[in-house]
């Protein structure tokens, strides 16, 4: 029963973690640097995690597109970090362009930042505030998703 208690624990204090514990970069597919600490100085910061073979992974890009041309101007933004093997990471790019995603997407084959933020299964996305803390945890897609998701980046970007 300790035990039990034990990991609960370090469950809860990982789902809390400050900024220096979730931090960290990456290279977009476009060669430029991502740091979570850098882009939360700006506002919230969406983090997806998603692979081409996902249908409902699909279904949900269109929709965060829309939600990001809508919020960026406000500081909020969205990284996509993709999560296809090494095997299939050459098709990547061109869903990236066929999907016309705006916002930046990171390369993940190895899972390391999906396993830092405690990930299971796609499309997974962490709101984190300003702050550095997740505020809003999803697993999976249905439609209408995207409507609190996008309650809750509106409620982040009120808070300021």
């Amino acid at each position: 029963m300790i035990s039990i208690v034990k990991i609960l624990f370090v469950f809860i204090l990982t789902i809390s973690s400050s900024i220096g514990q979730i931090q960290f970069e990456a290279k977009s597919i476009e060669g430029n640097q991502i740091s979570l600490e850098s882009l939360l100085e700006n506002g919230p910061v969406l983090l997806n995690f998603w692979a081409t073979w996902c249908q409902p992974c699909k279904a949900e890009i269109k929709h965060l597109k829309s939600i990001y041309e809508k919020y960026k101007s406000t500081g909020f933004t969205i990284v996509g970090i993709n999560q296809d093997s090494p095997k299939s990471l050459s098709k990547v790019k061109s869903f990236i362009s066929s999907y016309m995603v705006g916002y930046p997407v990171v390369l993940d084959p190895n899972n390391q930042i999906f396993q830092k933020f405690n990930g299971q299964v796609v499309p997974y996305s962490l709101l984190i505030n300003k702050s550095g803390e997740i505020e809003y945890k999803h697993t999976g897609y249905l439609p209408g998703d995207e409507i609190e998701l996008e309650e809750e980046i509106k409620m982040l970007l009120n808070a300021k």
